[in-house]
């Protein structure tokens, strides 16, 4: 993940080809010792944002099969079938509860003021 350079407002398409959203941000989680995927206790999240599907996303990065920077598509190995039944809509309780580290992303053609 940290060679595919994202940019808020990327699509984020699922395996089966039905987009999601758009990306807002990344959370990563502060304590690394939460880290657990087989609880399904991921490191990093991406948080999608869909008018049409009624809020937020929180996609678990471990997810992600590939980036498409021309095309601003983030393509998921996961179909919406599998993104609704893991109920990714919810927020992690990690999030919600501010123990994230926050990745705000750049915005397509706008340079960061240093």
């Amino acid at each position: 993940m940290q060679e595919m350079n994202f940019k808020k407002y990327d699509k984020v398409v699922t395996a089966d080809e039905i987009v999601l959203g758009e990306l807002l941000r990344i959370h990563h989680r502060e304590d690394e010792a939460e880290i657990n995927p087989e609880l399904r206790l991921y490191a990093s999240y991406l948080e999608v944002w869909s008018v049409e599907f009624g809020g937020h996303s929180y996609i678990p990065t471990d997810f992600i099969d590939e980036y498409d920077a021309a095309a601003r598509k983030i393509y998921l190995t996961e179909t919406m079938s599998t993104v609704q039944e893991e109920t990714w809509d919810r927020t992690p309780s990690f999030i919600a509860g501010r123990h994230s580290r926050r990745e705000e992303l750049p915005v397509q053609g706008i340079e960061s003021i240093v």
